[in-house]
């Protein structure tokens, strides 16, 4: 059996505050009023709640702050977060995109922190975890009381509390429900029913208690209260490092980049063993491949339809999101099985290449060079298909590259399927393996 010959890109040299919250509002004051249906909470529970979060902040509000980066001599910031007091001696924790560009170009950017009482001072990073996206910093000048860090990841239905400084609105306290680990999850994630939003990036997730359960990392966009934590187990182990040895600058960077590698290996090392397969209109192609791997299908059901399509897309959830424009250790994949019996052959066969695409929005020129790519025929079990097979290098990040895959079938005049396979900053050799190996567990079994 022919395939793509494997080749060879240069490696080029540059690389390049996500989370953050909504405030929760109370019911309107006719409401509150209200008698509640048998069976709900009697009144004033509500109230209860309120008073409870406003209580909280008050007692955690001096060891928070604002973290703020700056490009140059500008007084305007490029981009902000929250941090919170971790330990004596101003040591906090914020995440790591949070303070990403200062430790990718220390010449060039520098942050500073702001308390909820507008004191201001320095800041310098002694250690970072970048596939947890945790940092620890420590601030010049200001070393309140810190926050105590419960490991424990606590029960589903315990209520929790995230605080940041969302938008530039000020100090926020958002109230929701822990629901424990996010399940068959790459990286380990708390699920938070509250808001957060852009803005309160490492900032302090809390129980009822006051103790810190998690660091405010993520949310889904244009979903509601579906946010994410990173367990304050981790936090606590970067803080022992912190403690023990902090690092120099240049130390970040090396830390970061081997992080990010070894996160990529991980990824790609979990993606062993036999491809599960699904059977598509004759066609056998990759399935659901690993418990993290997300997968979803829909069809066209108009009968009218000149072409008849079903479309299968899977993703692994697994990138880490290093700095804006840049985001890496992920991978994406989609088939589109297309039929007709419409349409002549000549007039299918442009459909069906309008899939051939390798086109995307993703990754900045700043992070990563341009995409070289090679087109062949190859012949796979049972048919023929047209591969094109795209990669790239990321400037500053060593070892890491981008592949993108395009496969369509060749057999079938009124018939076929194409397959889209993206992955996002992994090693180039054991990517282009696993491209191999996706690609021949493709069948035709009319």
């Amino acid at each position: 059996m022919s395939f793509l010959r494997c080749f060879q890109i240069g490696l080029f040299t540059s690389w390049a505050g996500l989370a953050g919250a909504g405030a929760w509002a109370q019911l309107p004051p006719q409401a509150q009023s209200q008698s509640p249906p048998p069976g709900l909470a009697p009144e004033g529970v509500g109230l209860v709640v309120s008073e409870a979060a406003r209580d909280l902040l008050s007692r955690v509000r001096p060891a928070v702050v604002q973290i703020k980066g700056f490009f140059g001599g500008n007084t305007s910031q490029a981009f902000h977060g929250t941090g919170f007091a971790v330990a004596p001696g101003g040591l906090f924790v914020t995440n790591y995109h949070v303070v990403a560009e200062q430790v990718t170009y220390p010449d060039k950017y520098r942050l500073e922190y702001r308390t909820p009482e507008g004191a201001t001072g320095k800041i310098e990073v002694l250690a970072v975890d970048v596939r947890h996206d945790l940092a620890v910093v420590r601030t010049e000048g200001f070393a309140p009381l810190p926050l105590r860090l419960d490991a424990r990841v606590p029960d589903k239905g315990s209520r929790a509390f995230s605080i940041g400084f969302p938008l530039d609105v000020g100090l926020t306290i958002t109230e929701g429900v822990s629901n424990g680990r996010v399940e068959d999850s790459f990286d380990p994630r708390i699920h938070y029913s509250g808001a957060i939003n852009g803005g309160m990036s490492g900032g302090p997730a809390l129980n009822a208690r006051g103790e810190v359960i998690g660091v405010n990392v993520s949310g889904y966009r244009f979903q509601q209260l579906v946010s994410f934590l990173v367990p304050a187990a981790h936090a606590r182990q970067l803080l022992d490092r912190a403690l023990a040895a902090p690092a120099p600058s240049q130390q970040l960077k090396r830390d970061a980049v081997a992080q990010l590698q070894a996160h990529a290996a991980a990824l790609v090392g979990a993606l062993v063993g036999e491809f599960p397969t699904q059977r598509v209109a004759g066609y056998v192609l990759p399935a659901k491949i690993t418990p993290f791997v997300d997968c979803s299908a829909s069809g066209d059901p108009a009968p009218q339809s000149p072409v008849q399509t079903v479309t299968i897309k899977c993703s692994a959830k697994a990138g880490l999101y290093v700095q804006q424009g840049l985001y890496t250790g992920d991978l994406s994949y989609a088939h589109y099985v297309l039929s007709t019996d419409k349409l002549d052959g000549w007039r299918f066969a442009r459909k069906l290449s309008g899939y051939s695409s390798a086109k995307g929005a993703f990754g900045s020129r700043r992070h990563v060079g341009p995409f070289a790519c090679e087109k062949s025929v190859v012949k796979l079990k049972g048919f023929d298909a047209s591969l094109l097979v795209c990669a790239r290098n990321y400037r500053r990040l060593e070892g890491l590259s981008d592949l993108t895959v395009r496969v369509i079938s060749l057999n079938h005049g009124l018939q076929g399927f194409a397959s889209h396979l993206d992955m996002y900053g992994v090693d180039y050799a054991a990517g282009l393996a696993f491209v191999r190996r996706f690609v021949e567990a493709m069948e035709w079994t009319p």
